[in-house]
């Protein structure tokens, strides 16, 4: 069994290895991108040549890259969403303060409007009838 090698290729490769036992041209054809080889063909000249091999590390390195980016993209959402909460609690809280001004108002015309009516009734009161 061969020992398996990761490999970043920018662009597709076909790779001549050589004849086989029964004299045939044996080549391989590698697609661009990430691709796991077996080490011969890895240590091959013209792959070597073309790719960059890809550590355990780079590939840990990727993966946590991914996940971050991954949980930023959601991070921004919720930031936006939170944003738009936020402004919407300050104009709901603007809406009631001003609703709660306008309540008190109109309660101290009301308590002027009981007293004026209660002055009048009480002048009423004061004054003879008229025969």
């Amino acid at each position: 069994m061969t020992k398996s090698v990761q490999i970043l290729l920018t662009k597709e490769l076909t790779v001549n290895l050589g004849k086989d036992k029964d004299g045939q041209q044996k080549s391989v054809t590698l697609p661009a991108g990430l691709q796991e080889v077996d080490a011969e063909i890895a240590e091959h000249w013209f792959v070597k040549a073309h790719a960059q091999e890809i550590t355990a590390s780079a590939t840990a390195n990727k993966e946590l890259q991914e996940a971050f980016d991954d949980l930023k993209e959601k991070y921004d959402a919720l930031q936006i969403q939170s944003n738009a909460a936020s402004e919407e609690i300050a104009k709901l809280q603007k809406e009631l303060k001003d609703r709660d001004i306008k309540i008190s108002d109109l309660e101290a015309q009301l308590v002027k409007q009981a007293q004026t009516q209660s002055a009048v009734s009480d002048k009423s009161k004061d004054q003879p009838k008229a025969k």
